[in-house]
């Protein structure tokens, strides 16, 4: 059952995917903008899909063939599995610059480490008791110990082991080394990432900066400079300011609670815990937005050229088909509003939004809502 289970979802991830795309490949001739517009409400759906899609089948199963059944985390982590390899030759079509065995290598150390972050919570989400008690709080410690190591040193350790990061060429280190300089800002480690998207990270609470691969293929010196500046701009926050960041964990972590929350509330409960993942990721937008706002003014301020800046985040939005103008607000000013506040004149008119996901992203949310809905009536009406 485990084998078909991964193999319908394979094969539903692929025809989802495939179709969704038809909009992207009518228009290989367009402008780039139109094309990362048209584009990505098929990739945040697939995204979202890797672990929407998996939750649905579980839950599918679980609800109306619980004799039959597996342990439902083995039913998540083969349909998880057959939705990660369902979703592979989407990849390979959007990016084909992208060798194969990188591509496959890239993915796999991805969602290994996804996988591994998924069980632990869910395994945690398992253990908890129904009531409150001081099992349910040695449960919320620890998982609380592991968020802050992963979000300080883990991922990066993690990526070092499987080879996806690693020591940075010198070109980068001078870059980064001169552009320090010239801000007088500090930073303790630099990084370079193995990874076939051009981007960039700064993790002020070990004063770490990564930087991709990708990121150095596409950009000249200059332009890195320039990037490096904004990474630079985050590693010079306020502690205040970093730590309003946490917020996010807010989004997820009352989840831990929710055999116990259901066991005492029912159905009030659950729709507690929905409200406030709802709620947390919209704060949690709004307070990241403004500090890359503040890290575009930096990086504006420290360029050596005129509209260096402005000209790297075009060509990284570019490679990475991500479109010019989104719909709602996300945690970056669209790239067109960045461009202007940077003080240049795109050379493109602004382009539409593009769509948050697509109408079967929207249609699998809702289907797993009230999957999980009729799950918790049954738990609390046995």
């Amino acid at each position: 059952m485990l084998i078909g289970a991964g193999l319908l979802a394979a094969a539903l991830t692929f025809t989802i995917n495939w179709l969704a795309l038809i909009p992207w490949r009518r228009a290989k001739d367009r402008h780039w903008t139109e094309r990362a517009r048209l584009c990505y409400p098929a990739r945040v759906a697939a995204g979202s899909n890797l672990w929407v899609l998996p939750a649905v089948l579980s839950m599918t199963v679980l609800l109306f063939w619980p004799d039959v059944s597996p342990h439902w985390m083995l039913m998540f982590l083969a349909t998880a599995i057959g939705a990660v390899a369902g979703t592979i030759p989407m990849g390979r079509e959007l990016f084909p610059r992208i060798p194969l065995e990188d591509l496959l290598r890239q993915t796999a150390a991805h969602w290994l480490i996804r996988f591994a972050i998924w069980f632990i919570f869910l395994g945690a989400v398992a253990l908890m008791p129904d009531e409150f008690n001081v099992q349910g709080l040695v449960i919320v410690v620890v998982v609380l110990a592991l968020c802050i190591f992963w979000s300080h040193q883990g991922w990066v350790w993690v990526g070092q082991k499987f080879g996806s990061i690693v020591p940075p060429p010198e070109r980068l280190q001078n870059i980064v080394r001169t552009t320090a300089a010239e801000m007088n800002v500090s930073f303790q480690e630099l990084w370079l990432m193995r990874d076939f998207m051009a981007q960039a990270y700064a993790m002020p609470a070990g004063r770490r900066l990564l930087f991709s691969e990708r990121l150095l293929q596409t950009l000249s010196d200059d332009e890195i400079a320039a990037v490096c500046a904004h990474e630079l701009a985050h590693l010079n926050e306020a502690k205040t300011e970093y730590y309003k960041r946490y917020i996010q964990w807010l989004a997820f972590l009352p989840w831990l609670f929710f055999k116990p929350v259901v066991h005492l509330m029912g159905v009030f409960g659950y729709v507690i815990l929905v409200c406030v993942t709802a709620v947390v990721p919209r704060v949690s937008r709004d307070i990241s937005r403004k500090l890359e706002v503040r890290a575009d003014k930096m990086a504006k301020a420290a360029e050596r050229d005129p509209g260096t800046y402005a000209r790297a985040l075009a060509r990284i939005y570019e490679d990475n088909l991500i479109p010019a103008v989104t719909s709602g607000r996300g945690t970056h000013p669209h790239l067109y509003d960045r461009l202007v506040a940077a003080g240049v004149t795109a050379d493109f008119p602004r382009p539409a939004a593009a769509k948050s996901t697509t109408w079967y992203g929207h249609m699998l949310a809702f289907l797993l809502a009230l999957l999980a809905m009729a799950l918790v009536i049954e738990l609390t009406n046995p």
